[in-house]
């Protein structure tokens, strides 16, 4: 780098001070990033004079002949900042090395800009700092894409948050939950989707005061019915400025404690004239980025919401159908009573293929069924329907529990050979004789009974199992008879019961019978024990990975 005096072109104005410039050495110091745009300066630390060309000048807002000493380039920069920008020059020339700072200035025509010094601070002969040199650039733009860059990125993941959470939500309750967990992200203290009917029906609320919003009426000339008349966003980002367009609504916010209100419309959703409201404690401000985020995040909210209510009604209709599917009422021979569960995983309009049925005989005795069809749709349901009836038709004849198995598989091979979607299913066939106090059993696929006799530990009785219904029209199926005392507990289940909570056959039974062994004696009825038996094998947040039936009976 040439020395001080080559920073002036021939025929310009050189500092009033050459001796002090001329006495000054080459460095050979070339800071980087220079270019064209950039003022070159050197500082005399002591006597705070500076020597620089007229782009410095340019920079800091100052014309080519400000005086050149450090108070007048200070001048420039926002009172606000002055404190802090001399608070980090400080350390950095107390020492001699590199540095580079950077720091506001404001122009004449209020214009502020980013600047950025690259220097050097050299020693005198005693070896202290002397002066500093270096060269300065203004970075504004740079800056302001830096900034961009970064809220575009803040505001990416803020949508990502919201997005993930809404990912796996299938009910409007799950929904509810991932966007309660979402709320600081969109900075909101309240948030509320609603369908603007009349009156307005808040479909999912989250935030301070969610649990007391239902509906409520909105003034045709309300913001409500206006963003979604005219499908427009309403940022308002204080009560005032509502005031001025909406004076009952601002007040309407202000009874409820809010300041800033955000009304987001949801368009394009059938059937519904869907809005977004958020509402904040404090001022707040809704720039361009603010305001996008807001829009996306309400977009997947309402979408999210409106297909978890299509899921809701669905699922509900679909319990519906399944319900009526299963027998409305259990009859029991004498000496048998018995409580029966049934618990759906159908998500949507999905229907399960779980049964349980049983028929008192004219001998005394009673036939327990308990059965699961494959699948989770509405072949299964129908399959299920149609086997249960078959199976409980053929215990209403007296047959034996290894030829109702046998015909019902003819039966499910039967159908299967004119179906496009052949279905199987598995089946447990239980006869209780009081009269010779025994158990005559068979199995087809089925996951095997649980006995809890009194006095003694409940068991898994080990009996042979024959192929799930349907597998094999020739097949035949295996007897397994126990006599039992008064007192005993028979359970007969579906896998759904014992595997949803870990996938784990024997973990489930193994607390089962545990539970069994525990309660039994515990005072409780038939129907709490049956309650506490479904609920210790509940898969952990309470959603069952399989559709569950179980039959718990006493025989006495």
């Amino acid at each position: 780098m040439a020395s001080p005096e080559g920073l002036f072109p021939a025929g310009e104005a050189k500092p009033d001070h050459p001796e002090r410039v001329a006495s000054w050495p080459r460095l050979d110091f070339v800071p980087s990033g220079v270019n064209a745009s950039a003022g070159f300066f050197t500082w005399h630390l002591e006597t705070g004079d500076v020597v620089c060309d007229e782009q410095t000048f340019r920079l800091h807002g100052l014309p080519p002949d400000a005086e050149p000493r450090f108070e007048t380039f200070l001048r420039q920069v926002p009172a606000g900042d002055v404190d802090r920008l001399l608070h980090a020059i400080d350390p950095l020339l107390a020492k001699v090395g590199d540095y580079i700072l950077e720091y506001r200035v404001r122009w004449p025509d209020g214009a502020m800009h980013t600047l950025e010094t690259r220097g050097r601070v050299v020693a005198g002969p005693d070896g202290r700092p002397l002066r500093s040199m270096g060269v300065i650039a203004d970075v504004t733009e740079r800056r302001a894409a830096e900034e961009a860059a970064r809220a575009e990125a803040l505001a990416s993941a803020r949508i990502q948050q919201v997005m993930t959470g809404l990912a796996a939500a299938s009910t409007l309750e799950e929904v509810r939950a991932a966007v309660c967990a979402a709320l600081p992200a969109l900075g909101a203290d309240v948030l509320f989707v609603a369908d603007a009917g009349r009156p307005v029906e808040v479909l999912l609320a989250c935030g301070r005061g969610a649990e007391r919003m239902g509906p409520f009426q909105a003034l045709d000339e309300g913001p409500v019915r206006t963003a979604v008349a005219l499908d427009i966003p309403l940022f308002f980002s204080t009560r005032a400025e509502m005031a001025r367009r909406f004076p009952v609504a601002a007040d309407a916010v202000e009874a409820a404690g809010g300041e800033a209100v955000a009304f987001l419309p949801l368009s394009g959703l059938p059937r519904m004239r869907g809005i977004c409201v958020l509402g904040y404690a404090r001022p707040t401000v809704f720039d361009e980025t603010e305001r996008t985020v807001l829009i996306l995040a309400a977009s997947a909210i309402g979408q999210a919401v409106y297909r978890a209510t299509i899921h809701d009604t669905e699922h509900t209709i679909a319990l519906a159908l399944q319900e009526g599917m299963l027998p409305r009422t259990l009859k029991f021979g004498p000496g048998v009573r018995a409580a029966r569960r049934y618990a759906a995983v159908t998500t949507g309009i999905q229907v399960g293929g779980d049964w349980y049925d049983s028929v008192p005989l004219d001998d005394g005795s009673t036939i327990l069924i308990i059965g699961d069809v494959e699948g989770h749709n509405v072949h299964a349901a129908g399959m299920m329907y149609r086997l249960r009836s078959t199976v409980r038709a053929y215990a209403a004849e007296n047959h034996p529990v290894e030829e109702i198995l046998r015909r019902a598989n003819e039966y499910v091979a039967e159908v299967n050979e004119e179906a496009d979607q052949p279905l199987f299913a598995t089946c447990l066939v239980a006869r209780v004789d009081p009269a010779t106090r025994t158990v005559t059993a068979s199995r087809a696929g089925h996951i095997p009974p649980i006995v809890a006799p009194p006095g003694r530990g409940a068991r898994v009785p080990h009996n042979e199992v024959g192929v799930p219904l349907g597998i094999a029209p020739d097949a035949r199926y295996p007897v397994w008879r126990m006599p039992y005392q008064a007192g005993t507990y028979l359970l007969l289940c579906t896998d759904g019961l014992l595997e949803s909570s870990d996938n784990d056959l024997d973990s489930g039974i193994a607390r089962t019978l545990s539970t069994l062994d525990r309660m039994r004696d515990a005072g409780l009825d038939l129907e709490e024990l049956a309650d506490l038996v479904l609920d210790v094998n509940r898969p952990a947040g309470g959603l069952w990975k399989d559709d569950v039936a179980l039959l718990l009976a006493q025989l006495d």
